[in-house]
């Protein structure tokens, strides 16, 4: 499945560019192309690398980047880490590559065709429980900012609020299981909220009234229904159910975190030395990013990427890019409690620390 082209070019990314994998069939996926030899290619790509014609060049490691789906808030900090030439002062060459399907992390990331990805805690653990040899090696977004808007007017201060309502929910595993939690913790008995698919558009049909409330990131949607003068009413999926987690994070492959660890710490710093630099210079990191992608709104996305900021992994209490063990075990824990499951996870595999530059 392709991203539609009202998906492409939308200026605010919807919630369910996160978590796919359960969706897809991965376990299939996974089967065909190890079956096959490995040999998909991606259909897209962009060589971001901005140092690539720099003396010194030719000694350069080429390494390969999987994006996520189309342009959005949160890759912002790769593209100031290529824009400073931070990737070229670890010794890299970072070519960003799109990915065109909804599994495309998982197939190239796991069998070498692409070195590294962005990816979601959600999809990480689900493709590892089938067997994916994936390894998240740093975070850059280390909470998980995802509940329910409501439509203008429509007040909710509790889940109870949304009996006799109709909600707008992704078929997506682990946000539809965030939601059912929310009503389970609520005490909203069963079919008294009429569930519907909203696709890919989210934030006009809410304003619009279509729905009365709609699942959304506050950092990304929430904010770009506030930014039209509304203030909506918002539940947090992790007030009521929902452990919060790692949202999203670097993985590689477990044969290249151990083969080539030293490639796996230089990208990994390099990625946080741009998320530092845009977590302190917000404007400045906007303008490069829209730079590279003019067919974004800046204002909208600097409002968006301040709003993103409390829940990047920045360095505070323990380094940039460090990942909670305990969130990650919660996470895999309200999974299999949820069916999202369905095999036995290693956690302390599927995410380390090991990798992130030292303090």
């Amino acid at each position: 499945m392709s991203p539609s082209p009202a998906r492409v070019s939308s200026p605010l990314l919807p919630a369910f560019r996160w978590p796919l994998a359960g969706v897809f069939g991965l376990a299939a996926v996974l089967l065909a192309l190890l079956a096959a030899g490995c040999g998909a290619t991606a259909s897209t790509s962009s060589s971001a690398s901005t140092a690539a014609a720099s003396p010194g060049a030719a000694s350069l490691k080429d390494v390969t980047l999987m994006m996520d789906w189309v342009p959005w808030v949160l890759d912002i900090p790769v593209d100031v880490a290529q824009a400073k030439g931070y990737y070229t002062s670890a010794g890299l060459r970072v070519k960003q590559t799109i990915p065109a399907g909804a599994t495309d992390v998982v197939k190239f990331v796991s069998t070498g065709k692409a070195d590294f990805g962005l990816y979601y805690a959600p999809d990480t653990l689900a493709a590892v429980s089938e067997g994916a040899p994936l390894v998240s090696v740093g975070s850059l977004m280390s909470h998980a900012p995802v509940g329910m808007a409501m439509a203008p007017g429509v007040h909710a201060s509790t889940p109870k609020d949304l009996e006799g309502k109709v909600a707008a929910v992704v078929m997506i595993p682990s946000t539809r299981a965030s939601f059912a939690s929310m009503l389970k913790a609520g005490g909203v008995p069963a079919g008294s909220v009429k569930v519907v698919d909203p696709g890919f558009e989210l934030v006009a049909p809410l304003l619009a009234h279509k729905y009365d409330a709609v699942a959304v990131t506050q950092f990304g949607e929430l904010v770009q229904a506030e930014a039209t003068g509304q203030k909506l009413a918002y539940l947090d999926f992790r007030d009521w159910g929902t452990p919060d987690y790692d949202f999203l994070n670097i993985v590689t492959s477990s044969a290249a975190a151990g083969s080539d660890p030293a490639t796996v710490r230089a990208f990994v710093a390099a990625t946080l030395q741009g998320l530092e630099y845009a977590a302190a210079h917000p404007e400045e990191a906007v303008s490069i990013y829209v730079a590279r992608h003019p067919e974004l709104k800046k204002d909208l996305l600097l409002a968006q990427w301040r709003a993103a900021l409390p829940s990047m992994a920045v360095a505070g209490d323990q380094a940039a890019g460090w990942q909670d063990p305990s969130s990650w075990q919660d996470l895999a824990a309200w999974m299999k409690q949820t069916g999202q499951l369905t095999k036995p996870v290693d956690v302390t595999a599927a995410a380390t620390n090991d990798y992130l530059p030292p303090r």
